[in-house]
Order: structure tokens, then C-alpha cells, then sequence
């Protein structure tokens, strides 16, 4: 069984998602009108891709890379062999998608080659790889839209350069497939004013009807089946979830509040929801983006509990295709919720647009229908002292015959680690016995998850275990006693007959009690860990072709996930404080004199006299606040994603 990895750890280059470029104010001996130029001309030029020999008069690969014509020659365009067979699933520069881009693949496999491979050559060809920085510097670049104008963030510090202050970047938008082989829905778009950070949930109609072919309809031809979902929206965004709706009030109650057209010659007018040419080309008609966390508050009183997530995204380009055999429906019509967040910390208004293409499942891949993991159970669990770690578990069960296709992982700026295991790992003594755990060393933080116990995996009964919860008891001996009476058939514990005679012996019988008596055996953790992500905006996707198969014993069918938060002990600076959170928070320890110290005082002055480091000093601020759950970056999340089909046959 192999996994494929799409991401990686980026450590060289701190990454947040808001964060802004600014170069401090200093005299430049280069500067740029934007990031591309200065891709142009750092990584184009002076590496040497340019030149007549390559992509210069060459056009080495059918491609030119000079100043004139790189961008469009690069964004959204094919990619094609020496002998001028397309390469699929992959173009020279994808928006948004660093893996499915060949320029990336090919410099970062010369520089990264123990994390990436060229899928034709490493580039530059015959010359010094990128640095890091250099890399890293693309890498943005990509993930920021591939933009021709504007400057992204980080770009300029990477490469040593000036750009302009840095605006709000618009991504080129997701070009429609072919009718015959899939469609695209749009989600209106919506403005984010200037130095801002808002989530916001707004409704729209569509009806895809007369565009399915009917080898991708449902029986019952109300869904449509599909394979394979690409994603495009402005890089402005932290999160996207697309929510259809299957409640029973229709578009056009009032409870969804008022539809206006958004975009085209009609901008602002109000549109009957239903009509979808009302709007023009343009233009989407859909109601008022609302301020509203997870949807809260937004919409029918139905709509949180009628309404399902069925697409969605964490950056601004991705594609997600099935496994051989698996797909996902969709009504052929009725609402969607938009739910979005996003940040803005330029000085001029930004808009938020996404477009999501649906590629039609053949007949042959509409067996299995996938299903999304998306585990919020715990997912304000955190609660991290400031300058202090801690690290939070839960585990999350699989149905039999699961098959796991997908991992991926939600946490915010402060998640450092999010990991996640094959077994049911919990505490083995101490003061915290039962409880969850991860297995592997917190990097020095000093955290004690299990209270002086140890974080183990029982390994599951190989043989005896009727009702297969991983060890052998009371209850399933009296099941194979009955088996071998001949009082109940062997179909009521497949793990009481291990040579396959379709019955349960009294010598099998002994020796499954033999074996509950033994001490129980235990997993391996370096076996078991299937999944790691150190960057909370970037979060590394695991996926397994084929999919891993998830049968047996629940131990067997149990993924135990961890994620470390860090709330300023390595870094003090990296703390959560009262002054930086959108919302506000209780400051309860020292960011300046006595840093790293309680605060003590009933007023805000009294506190911050209490952080001086000397008495009177009046250098002290009280400012750190305890890192809980939330909805903004400045608090945390704790979410299991994925996805996993069931094989019955």
C-alpha cells in the first residue's frame, strides 16, 4: 500500500496567513512593480532560464520565458512531452497549486530532492539549484494565485528586494470544463473592507438540469455523480465550506433574507432567486454575505441541522479526485451556503470569488459513494496557559470494511504539530489512564499528556474476539461454546474459527481462553503514525492509492489524532495577547518587563504595574492571554478531516 503526500512541512519561512509584506523603509538597490517581476529577473535571468540555449530563442520544451510572454506561456497552460503527448493532471503553473505545477516540481526537486521528483527534469538544468529562499519565494507565489501584478506577501524579504505595499490579490478565475465531461458552479462574490478579518454565510440557488449526461445521473435523476472537484477562489480567503442545503423551505422564503445580484450590469438589484439568467452572464444572484461564524444564526432555523458540507477548500487552489471506484452525488439542484472566511490586512477592499469544477463519474466509478471526515467533536478543546504548550487528543472510529482514501487537518496559527496514528493509543496508568494520547515526543515542551503513565496501543486479539472490540471476554467464549454446540452459527464470530472449518473446537475454545489470560500485546507507534503537519495554512494531505483498508477489530478501525499547541513557550513573542485578538481576551501574564510573569491587579493599570521589572519602572504590560477555541486565527481549532468509502461486496 503506498500514500501520496501533497504538501510538505515548510520550516525555512515562517507562514501565516494573514500576514502582510512589509519591507522596512530603506534605500533599494532593486525594486519592482510586482512579485512576478522580480521572479522575472531573480529566477528567470539569473538562473540562466532565459537564455537562448533554454527558454529563451530555444524554447526549450516549447516554452519562452522571456519578460514578454513568460506569464502567459506558464499560468494555466498544458504541459506536453518530447513527443508532444499531453501530460495529465498537470499544467506548467496551476493557481494556487504548487503540486500540480510543473515549474515548482521541477525546481523543487533540485532542491528538495528527498521531499520532491520532477515528473520530466529538474530544473535548472545543469546549474545550481534554487535556494530555499528562493524556492519558498515561488512557492508563494503559486499559492497566492500566480498573479501577473501585485506584490505577495513575503516575496520581497525572500529575495532581497522593494516591492509597492502589498494589495489585494485576485486569482485568474478556474476555466469551465468541457460540457461533455463535467461542470462548473460559481459562488457569487463578496467585498472584505480594508484591514479586516470577517466569516460570513450567504445562500444562493442553482440547477444544473439538461448539462448531466445520463451516464452520471442517479437512478432516481435527482444527483449527479462525480469523480473528481477543483477549486479556484481569491487568495484572500483563510476557508471555504460548501453546504447544500436539503431542508424544506423553499428559495424564495423570507427567512433567507434579501437576493441581489452580485457582479454584472444588475450589481445591487434585488433578483428573484430562482431565475438564474435574471443577473446576466456576469452577474449570481444570491442573498447579503451575513457576519456568521460556522454559519450561526444564518438562513431557515433548519439550516444547521438540514444542510451537509459537500466541497470545500484551505487555500486558493486545490483538486481533490476519488479513488477507482468511488464518488460523491449531488442534487441536481436546490440552495447552497456559502460559508467563508477571510482576511484582509491591505489598505483597499478585496473580493472574495470562488469557482468549483465537478468532473462526471463514468459507470464504472459509481460503486462506492465517498464519505468526508470532518470531526469537530473536540473542537475547542484546547485551553493552553500563556507560554505554556499543550497537546490534545481524541480518537476517531471507522464502520467495517472502511476503506481510508484521505487525511488532511485543521488548526490555526498556534497548532504546531497535527498528527494522527492507526490504533486506539490511550493512557496506560498515571493520573490520566484511558485517556487519548499521542505516542511520539513533544519537542521539549515538557508536556504530560498522561500524568506519568505511558501512551500505548493494544494490539487486537488475533483470534476468539466475536464481537470484535480488540480482546477476548466473558461474552465471546460463551459465543463460541455455543457455536460449538451447535446453538448459533459461526456468522456470530468469524474470529472464533481462525483455520477456516467453519466451526469453533473445544481445543479452540482453550486456547482462546489461554490467550485472554495473557498480558495484552501493543501497536507500534513509528508503524502507526500515517500523518504529519507542521504548517496550519499549507496542511499536508495524505493520500492512499489504493485506499488503505480499515477492517476487523475496532482497534484496528480506530485513528487516534493529536494536535500541539504552542502558546508562546518557544517563542514568547508568538504568545496570545489581548491587544493583537479581534474579539478581545483576559490578559493574564506579562509580554513586556517581567516577561512571562502572572499579572496581579483589579485595573488595567494595576496589572500592567505588576509586569514591571522593577517597581515604578512603568515598562511593564500586561497583554498574554490563555489560547482557547474560537473562530479567528488568534484562537484555535482541533478538527480531523479526510475522506473513506465502505466496501460491502
Amino acid at each position: 500500500m503506498t500514500s501520496t503526500i501533497r504538501a510538505v512541512a515548510w520550516i525555512t519561512t515562517a507562514l501565516v496567513c494573514c500576514s502582510v509584506s512589509q519591507v522596512a523603509a530603506q534605500e533599494c538597490d532593486k525594486n519592482f512593480d510586482s512579485t512576478y517581476d522580480l521572479i522575472q529577473e531573480a529566477i528567470f535571468e539569473n538562473k540562466g532560464c532565459t537564455s537562448q540555449a533554454c527558454h529563451g530563442a530555444a524554447a526549450a520544451g516549447g516554452l519562452v520565458l522571456t519578460a514578454d510572454v513568460s506569464h502567459g506561456n506558464l499560468v494555466d497552460q498544458d504541459v506536453t512531452s518530447v513527443f508532444n503527448v499531453p501530460i495529465p493532471n498537470l499544467k506548467r503553473v496551476v493557481p494556487g497549486q504548487k503540486d500540480q505545477s510543473l515549474l515548482f516540481l521541477n525546481l523543487a526537486a533540485a532542491t528538495l530532492p528527498d521531499q520532491w521528483d520532477a515528473p520530466l527534469r529538474e530544473m535548472p538544468l545543469g546549474l545550481e539549484p534554487l535556494s530555499l529562499d528562493e524556492l519558498e519565494a515561488v512557492r508563494e507565489w503559486i499559492e497566492h494565485g500566480a498573479p501577473r501584478t501585485g506584490t505577495v506577501p513575503n516575496t520581497a524579504e525572500l529575495l532581497d528586494a522593494c516591492l509597492p505595499p502589498a494589495k489585494p490579490i485576485e486569482i485568474a478565475p478556474l476555466p469551465k470544463p468541457d460540457p461533455s465531461v463535467g461542470l462548473q458552479l460559481k459562488m457569487p462574490r463578496w467585498t472584505l473592507e480594508a484591514g479586516t478579518e470577517d466569516e460570513v454565510c450567504f445562500a444562493s440557488y442553482y440547477d444544473v438540469t439538461g448539462q448531466v449526461p445520463a451516464s452520471a445521473m442517479s437512478p432516481d435523476g435527482t444527483t449527479f455523480r462525480y469523480n473528481l472537484n477543483q477549486i479556484r477562489q481569491d487568495p484572500l480567503s483563510h476557508h471555504l465550506i460548501v453546504n447544500y442545503y436539503y431542508g424544506d423551505v423553499s428559495p424564495d422564503d423570507p427567512s433567507w433574507g434579501t437576493f441581489r445580484c452580485r457582479g454584472g450590469d444588475k450589481d445591487g438589484e434585488t433578483c428573484p432567486p430562482t431565475d438564474l439568467a435574471f443577473c446576466g452572464e456576469e452577474g449570481l444572484c444570491s442573498t447579503d454575505a451575513m457576519s456568521a461564524p460556522v454559519c450561526s444564526g444564518f438562513g431557515p432555523e433548519d439550516s444547521r441541522t438540514n444542510s451537509a458540507p459537500f466541497s470545500g477548500i484551505q487555500e486558493a487552489s486545490a483538486q481533490q479526485s476519488f479513488p477507482a471506484g468511488a464518488y460523491r452525488p449531488v442534487p441536481l439542484k436546490g440552495m447552497i451556503i456559502w460559508n467563508s472566511h477571510a482576511f484582509n490586512l491591505s489598505d483597499e477592499a478585496g473580493k472574495v470569488e470562488a469557482w468549483l469544477n465537478y468532473t462526471f463519474a463514468e459507470p464504472e466509478d459509481q460503486i462506492f459513494p465517498l464519505q468526508g471526515i470532518f470531526n469537530t467533536l473536540n473542537i475547542f478543546a484546547m485551553n493552553v496557559p500563556p507560554f505554556e504548550a499543550q497537546e490534545v487528543c481524541r480518537h476517531n472510529q471507522f464502520p467495517q470494511n472502511t476503506r481510508l482514501y484521505e487525511i488532511n487537518s485543521h488548526t490555526h496559527q498556534r497548532g504546531k504539530r497535527f498528527s494522527v496514528f492507526n490504533g486506539s493509543y490511550a493512557c496506560v496508568g498515571g493520573t490520566n489512564a484511558g485517556d487519548p494520547c499521542s505516542p511520539i515526543p513533544d519537542a521539549g515542551m515538557g508536556i504530560d499528556i498522561c500524568g506519568e503513565g505511558e501512551c500505548k496501543a493494544r494490539k487486537a486479539a488475533e483470534r476468539g474476539d466475536c464481537d470484535q472490540d480488540g480482546s477476548v471476554q466473558v461474552n465471546d467464549l460463551v459465543t463460541c461454546v455455543n457455536i460449538a454446540l451447535g446453538t448459533a452459527d459461526i456468522s456470530r464470530c468469524p474470529g472464533g474459527d481462525p483455520n477456516n472449518d467453519g466451526g469453533v473446537s473445544v481445543a479452540e475454545i482453550v486456547t482462546f481462553v489461554r490467550d485472554s489470560l495473557e498480558p495484552p500485546a501493543y501497536r507500534s507507534a513509528e508503524d502507526d503514525l500515517l500523518y504529519t503537519n507542521f504548517v496550519y495554512n499549507d496542511p499536508t494531505i495524505v493520500l492512499y492509492d489504493p485506499p488503505r483498508v480499515m477492517d476487523g477489530s475496532i482497534l484496528d478501525r480506530t485513528l487516534t489524532y493529536c494536535s500541539l499547541y504552542d502558546n508562546g513557550l518557544t517563542d514568547p513573542s508568538e504568545v496570545k495577547t489581548n491587544s493583537t485578538s479581534p474579539k478581545g481576551c483576559n490578559p493574564k501574564a506579562c509580554t513586556e518587563g517581567l516577561v512571562g510573569a502572572r499579572c496581579s491587579g483589579s485595573t488595567e493599570a494595576d496589572k500592567n504595574a505588576s509586569c514591571d521589572s522593577t517597581p515604578g519602572a512603568g515598562d511593564g504590560f500586561c497583554d498574554a492571554c490563555t489560547l482557547t477555541g474560537g473562530l479567528t486565527t488568534e484562537d484555535e481549532m482541533f478538527i480531523l478531516m479526510g475522506a473513506f468509502y465502505v466496501d460491502n461486496n
